[in-house]
């Protein structure tokens, strides 16, 4: 099986929302990820699981808003779909935090 190189996982300080979890796994040749973010007003998980390859070409594989228990029957689900017939399991990994976004300044300069 041909894995990806690690790589960091950068996210802003948003308003009104924290990082629930970020999983990631490995496929042949692509990486399975899975960002979870709650909403601090209501908290309602808002989710996207996708996988990515080398080229950065993405495929959405679920995506939704519920509770943690939603976000983990989707995670559990596609774990076992594509992740433990190769083997692999989710490992958690922790972001890079980046200064709090401005929605008026989307891509900032570094």
């Amino acid at each position: 099986m041909q894995r990806l190189p690690e790589q960091d996982i950068y996210v802003y300080k948003t308003p009104g929302e924290e990082v629930h979890k970020i999983l990631v796994g490995d496929l042949d040749g692509k990486r399975l990820k899975a960002f979870s973010k709650v909403a601090t007003a209501s908290g309602e998980i808002i989710y996207k699981i996708f996988s990515e390859d080398a080229h950065k070409n993405i495929e959405t594989l679920a995506e939704g808003k519920g509770t943690a228990e939603d976000f983990m029957r989707e995670v559990n689900r596609l774990g076992r779909q594509y992740l433990e017939p190769l083997g692999e399991s989710w490992r958690e990994v922790q972001p890079k935090v980046l200064a709090n976004f401005d929605p008026r300044n989307p891509c900032p300069k570094h």
